[in-house]
């Protein structure tokens, strides 16, 4: 007993569209569910300073010249 060209071609298609709906939910389920880690740790975060160092600035100035 022969298949039909036309039934194979869909077996494909509906085998061929399940892989790649699959494909697309695992790589937005992995992306969603990944944690979002801090840029930096605490320690790093005690390092860094929120005032204006000007002497930097006046040595790029002296460099410049």
């Amino acid at each position: 007993m022969k298949r039909n060209i036309s039934q194979e071609i869909l077996i494909i298609a509906v085998f061929t569209l399940t892989i790649a709906s699959l494909w697309i939910y695992l790589s937005i389920n992995r992306v969603l569910d990944k944690e979002d880690q801090p840029v930096l740790n605490p320690q790093q975060t005690k390092i860094l300073n929120p005032t204006l160092d000007e002497d930097v600035f006046e040595e790029l100035k002296k460099r410049k010249s």
